[in-house]
C-alpha cells in the first residue's frame, strides 16, 4: 500500500443526520372464511399479503372463523377476525402481528415489580442480526419486533414463571424461562433454520430482503443477502446496481454510472454520510467499497425526497458494519486483485446501560506485484488507445526500451458505533481510498537517453458523526456532521540526455475539492394519516485546481491556470405525507436553497402519489419535482489520455444545473413476483461543455449553456421459483444534448445514449453452492465520425496549409450492440464460527470482442515536408475480453 494512502487513512477533521424511511401503510385485506381453523386463516393472509402472525399454538387451538372481509385495512381486519374469540392483538412494525390471549387481570397486581428483558437475535449460521424477529412473553399483552440490528426490548410485569418466545419467518422459535432474563444484560439469541423450509426460506429472505422496494420510489439492498454476483464472484455495490433497469455504463466500467440518461457526476455517493467523489478504483473500473463491511444500499433513480439535494440524476446511500454484537469477528480474503482484512469486536461488555462495536477494514491491491489474466484484460479496457498502449508497440528486442506501468490501490474503513442508556444511537466513521499509476517510458542506448515518466495520485478521504434519537414515541430525530477530500494530482516529467537530472520540463494539473456538511434530519408522526419530515442542510464547498510547468533548463516556471472557488449554502426542507384514503397517499415537498454570498436562492418543489385502485400488492405511482445541482466534473485527461475527472463548483461564471422531471409507473408486488414499470422525462439546463467526452482532435468550446432531455422507460420483474430466482431489466430511452456552440445548434445524441438495453439475471441456490449468470445487451453508443479538411499551418516551412479533423455532425452514427455473457459460482463451507466461502467467476465468457468506443488518429507529413499526404489511423476502444477471477475468504 502507497505511503500516501498510509499518510491519508490517519489525517481528517473530527466534525458531527437524516435517514428515516417514511411509515409504511397497512395493507388492506380482502378474503371470506367458512368454517377456517384460525391457523390456516393466518398461514393464508401470511402467504397472500406478506404479513407474519405471531401466537401460541395452545392459545389459537380449536378457533374456527366465519366471516367475510372485504376492503379492511390489517388492524381492522383483524379486529374483525377475532370478534367473539377470547384473544386479543398488536399491530408492530405494520406488517407484524401478535396474537394473545386477553390481559390477564393477575398482571396489574401491585405485587410483581414491573422488569425488564432486552437482547439481539442472530441468524444462528450466518451470525447476522434479524431484524423483524417477533419476541413475546406467553399469554401477556408484552411483545414486540426486533429493530434494524435485530435487537429488542420488553418492560412489564412478568412472573418468574413465564416464558419468552421467540420467532421468525422461517427458523425454529427458541422459548425460555423469563426470571434469568429478567433486569439482566441483553442476552443474545441464536435462531437456527427449519430444515422443512429451508429451501424456500432462502429464496424468501433474498427475494425480500436482497431487493426491497420502497414507497419513496428507491430500492433498498440488502448486500449479506446475495449469493453471488455474475460476472465478479464477491459483491460489488456499483456493479450490484447495474442490474437495475435505467442503470448502466456507457464507459464500461463499475462507478461511472448513467442513471436515466444522466452523467457519472450527477449521482450523489454517500457512504455513513459521507458524500463521496472517488467512487472506484482501476480509473473506475473496480468498486471503491469494500463489499465485507457493507450493509445495506439504498438507491433512487430519481425523483427523490426533499431530504436530499445537490445532484440531479440519482441518490446512492451506503451504509456499513457494525452491528452491535457480543463477539469478536475477524475476516481475511483475497481474489485475483487484491487482499482485503476486517475485524468488528464488541465494546461495552461490563455495562448494563451501553452497548457498541469498532469496525476496522482494509483492502490492498497485489496488482502492483502479480501479473495475472484479470488484470491484462482490465488494464487493456482502461489504457486502450491512450500513451501508454501506443508506447508499448516501441519496445524492441535489444532491451533499449524501458515500458514499466505499475498500478496500485486501497481502501480503509474505520467504524466506531455505541449505544447509549436510552437506545440513542451514535457512529463515527473513516473512510478512505487511493489509486496511483507511475508510468515510465525510456530510451538508452548507452549513448542517447530520453525519459517520460508519468504519476497519477488520486483519492477520497472522509469523516462523519452520526446520531440518532427517538425524541418520543412519534418523533425521532437523524444528525450527520461530514467531511470529504478528494484529490486528483498528475504530473508530467521529461528528461533526455542528463541522466542524473529528475527533470527537463515537468508538467502538473492538481484538483481538490474539500466538503464540509451538516444534515439535522427530524421525523414527526402527526397522526395515523399525517406524517411530516424536515430539516437543515449546511454545506462548504471549496474546489481548487491548477495547470503549472516548469523547464529546468531555462529554470523558468509558468502557473497557465489557478482558480479556488468557495461556496457556502444553507437549505432548509420539509416534506409533508397525507394518506388520502386507505388507497390513496399524497406526498409534498419542498426544499429552498439559498447562496449567501451571491444572494441567490433555489427553490425545488417536488410531488409524488401513490394509488392502490385494485388489488393489494398493485400501485399506480408517479412524481414530478425540480433540481439543482452545485458541483460537477471536468474531463481533462491531457496527454496522458486516461485519468480521473476533476472536480470543480458552480461560481458566478459558472450557473448551477437545473433539472425537472417527471415519473409515472404502475407496480404489482408479491411474495414471488414483483412487476415494476416506470416511464421518466427530464429537461436539464446550465449543462458544461467540459463534461463532455470528445472525440481526438474536437476542440471543445467553454460553454454552460448547454441543455438536455431524456425520455425512456424501465422494466423489472423478479420471480423466485424455489430454489432459482430471476431478474429481468429492460430499459429503453434516448439522451439528446444541444450546445449553440456545437453541431451548427443542432440536437444531437449524447454519448451516453444507449436505446435499449436488458440483463437476465439467473439465480440458484443449492445447498452450500450459489450458481449466477446474467446475459446482458445494449445497443451500440454514438460516436462521430471526421472528415479530413485542408486548414493553414503557420508552423510549416513547406506548405502553408495541412490537413485536419473536423466534425461537421456529432455523434452521427452508432457502434454495434454489444453482449456479454457472466457467470459466477461460490460454495461456503466450515463450522459455526469458522467460516470459508470462495468462488470461481468470469466475466465476458463467450469472449466477445465488444467496442466501447472508436477514436481517429491523424498522422501527417513533419511541418519541414510537404503537407501532400495523410493517414487516418481508426482506433478501437474494446471492452474486457474473458477475464477469470478466483477468490477466497474466511471468517471467524
Amino acid at each position: 500500500m502507497s505511503k500516501s494512502f498510509c499518510q491519508c487513512c490517519f489525517s481528517a477533521l473530527l466534525l458531527i443526520g437524516p435517514l428515516l424511511l417514511p411509515a409504511q401503510s397497512l395493507p388492506t385485506i380482502n378474503a371470506a372464511f367458512q368454517n377456517t381453523p384460525l391457523e390456516a386463516v393466518f398461514t393464508r393472509l401470511e402467504a397472500t399479503y406478506a404479513v407474519s402472525f405471531s401466537y401460541e399454538d395452545e392459545t389459537i387451538a380449536g378457533i374456527t372463523i366465519n366471516t367475510d372481509i372485504r376492503g379492511l385495512p390489517l388492524d381492522k381486519a383483524v379486529g374483525k377476525l377475532l370478534e367473539g374469540t377470547p384473544l386479543g392483538f398488536e399491530i408492530v412494525d405494520d406488517r407484524f402481528v401478535l396474537i394473545k390471549k386477553i390481559k390477564d387481570p393477575r398482571r396489574s397486581s401491585p405485587t410483581l415489580p414491573l422488569s425488564a428483558i432486552c437482547g439481539q437475535v442472530f441468524d444462528k449460521t450466518t451470525r447476522q442480526s434479524l431484524p423483524g424477529a417477533t419476541a413475546y412473553v406467553h399469554n401477556t399483552p408484552h411483545g414486540t419486533t426486533t429493530d434494524t440490528e435485530g435487537r429488542f426490548r420488553l418492560e412489564g410485569h412478568f412472573k418468574k414463571t413465564d416464558t419468552l418466545e421467540i420467532r421468525f419467518l422461517g427458523y425454529q422459535p427458541v422459548r425460555l424461562a423469563v426470571q434469568p432474563l429478567l433486569d439482566k444484560p441483553c442476552t443474545t439469541f441464536y435462531l437456527g433454520l427449519a430444515c422443512n423450509r429451508m429451501p424456500d426460506i432462502l429464496i424468501s429472505d433474498f427475494a425480500i430482503d436482497l431487493l426491497t422496494p420502497g414507497k419513496g420510489g428507491n430500492f433498498h439492498f440488502k448486500k449479506e443477502k446475495m449469493p453471488t454476483l455474475p460476472g465478479w464472484g464477491e459483491p460489488d455495490v456499483m456493479r450490484m446496481l447495474q442490474l437495475l433497469p435505467g442503470i448502466g455504463s456507457a464507459e464500461g466500467n463499475a462507478s461511472r454510472l448513467n442513471v436515466r440518461g444522466g452523467t457519472p457526476d450527477q449521482n450523489l455517493i454517500l457512504w455513513e454520510g459521507i458524500p463521496i467523489y472517488h467512487s472506484g478504483h482501476l480509473f473506475g473500473l473496480y468498486d471503491a467499497f469494500n463489499p465485507y463491511v457493507v450493509k445495506d444500499v439504498d438507491v433512487w433513480r430519481g425523483n427523490f425526497d426533499a431530504k436530499y439535494g445537490g445532484r440531479n440524476s440519482s441518490v446512492i446511500d451506503i451504509k456499513g458494519r457494525p452491528n452491535l454484537v457480543d463477539e469478536t469477528t475477524w475476516g481475511v480474503g483475497f481474489n485475483l486483485l487484491h487482499l482485503n482484512a476486517f475485524m468488528e469486536k464488541p465494546l461495552f461488555r461490563k455495562s448494563k446501560t451501553k452497548k457498541g462495536a469498532l469496525l476496522l477494514a482494509l483492502r490492498t491491491s497485489t496488482i502492483d506485484r502479480i501479473d495475472n489474466k484479470i488484470y491484462k484484460e482490465l488494464f487493456r479496457q482502461v489504457f486502450k488507445n491512450s500513451r501508454i498502449t501506443l508506447e508499448r508497440q516501441e519496445r524492441d528486442e535489444e532491451g533499449f526500451v524501458t515500458w514499466n506501468p505499475v498500478f496500485s490501490y486501497g481502501d480503509f474503513n474505520f467504524k466506531l458505533r455505541w449505544q447509549g442508556k436510552h437506545h440513542n444511537d451514535n457512529a463515527i466513521s473513516f473512510y478512505g481510498s487511493t489509486d496511483e499509476l507511475f508510468y515510465r517510458f525510456a530510451y538508452d542506448d548507452g549513448e542517447d537517453f530520453y525519459e517520460t515518466i508519468d504519476l497519477v495520485n488520486t483519492g477520497n478521504i472522509g469523516l462523519s458523526w452520526q446520531h440518532r434519537a427517538d425524541w418520543s414515541p412519534v418523533l425521532k430525530a437523524k444528525y450527520t456532521f461530514a467531511y470529504s477530500n478528494f484529490h486528483n494530482a498528475y504530473t508530467f516529467r521529461w528528461n533526455e540526455q542528463d541522466r542524473e537530472r529528475p527533470f527537463a520540463y515537468r508538467y502538473q494539473t492538481d484538483n481538490t475539492m474539500a466538503d464540509l456538511s451538516a444534515r439535522l434530519h427530524h421525523q414527526w408522526q402527526v397522526s395515523d394519516r399525517h406524517r411530516m419530515s424536515f430539516g437543515y442542510n449546511f454545506s462548504a464547498q471549496e474546489a481548487w485546481l491548477v495547470y503549472r510547468d516548469t523547464d529546468a533548463i531555462t529554470t523558468r516556471a509558468n502557473i497557465w491556470e489557478q482558480d479556488t472557488t468557495r461556496n457556502l449554502l444553507h437549505t432548509f426542507y420539509a416534506t409533508f405525507d397525507y394518506d388520502v384514503t386507505d388507497k390513496l397517499n399524497l406526498s409534498l415537498g419542498i426544499r429552498e436553497n439559498h447562496l449567501p454570498q451571491r444572494n441567490l436562492y433555489y427553490s425545488e418543489p417536488r410531488i409524488s402519489f401513490s394509488w392502490r385502485p385494485l388489488w393489494e400488492g398493485f400501485s399506480v405511482n408517479g412524481g414530478m419535482g425540480r433540481y439543482w445541482q452545485f458541483v460537477f466534473q471536468i474531463l481533462d485527461f491531457g496527454d496522458l489520455g486516461i485519468g480521473e475527472p476533476l472536480w470543480y463548483i458552480t461560481s458566478e461564471d459558472l450557473p448551477a444545473q437545473e433539472l425537472w422531471q417527471w415519473t409515472l409507473g404502475l407496480r404489482h408486488e408479491k411474495k414471488s413476483l414483483l412487476i415494476d414499470l416506470e416511464f421518466y422525462h427530464k429537461n436539464s439546463r446550465n449543462l458544461t461543455s467540459l463534461n463532455l467526452r470528445v472525440d481526438k482532435g474536437f476542440d471543445r468550446p467553454w460553454s454552460f449553456d448547454g441543455m438536455a432531455t431524456a425520455s425512456g422507460m424501465d422494466l423489472l420483474i423478479r420471480k423466485r421459483i424455489p430454489p432459482y430466482s430471476l431478474w429481468f431489466a429492460y430499459s429503453i430511452g434516448k439522451v439528446y444534448q444541444q450546445f449553440p456552440e456545437l453541431n451548427n445548434g443542432l440536437p444531437y445524441p449524447a454519448r451516453h445514449d444507449i436505446r435499449h438495453q436488458f440483463n437476465w439475471v439467473n439465480m440458484l441456490s443449492l445447498g452450500k453452492w450459489n450458481l449466477s449468470a446474467n446475459l446482458h445487451f445494449h445497443t451500440g453508443t454514438p460516436f462521430s465520425i471526421p472528415t479530413v479538411v485542408r486548414v493553414e499551418c503557420p508552423d510549416c516551412t513547406a506548405d502553408s496549409t495541412t490537413f485536419s479533423l473536423a466534425f461537421n455532425q456529432l455523434n452521427n452514427t452508432r457502434l454495434p450492440h454489444s453482449v456479454r455473457l457472466d457467470v459466477s459460482a461460490t460454495y461456503s463451507f466450515g463450522k459455526k464460527n469458522r467460516k470459508w466461502k470462495t468462488g470461481l467467476s468470469f466475466f465476458n465468457l463467450l469472449n466477445r470482442k465488444n467496442l466501447l468506443g472508436k477514436d481517429f488518429l491523424l498522422n501527417t507529413p513533419s511541418f519541414d515536408q510537404p503537407q501532400t499526404s495523410f493517414n487516418l489511423q481508426k482506433l478501437n476502444r474494446l471492452d474486457s475480453g474473458i477475464a477469470p477471477n478466483f477468490f477466497l475468504h474466511y471468517q471467524w
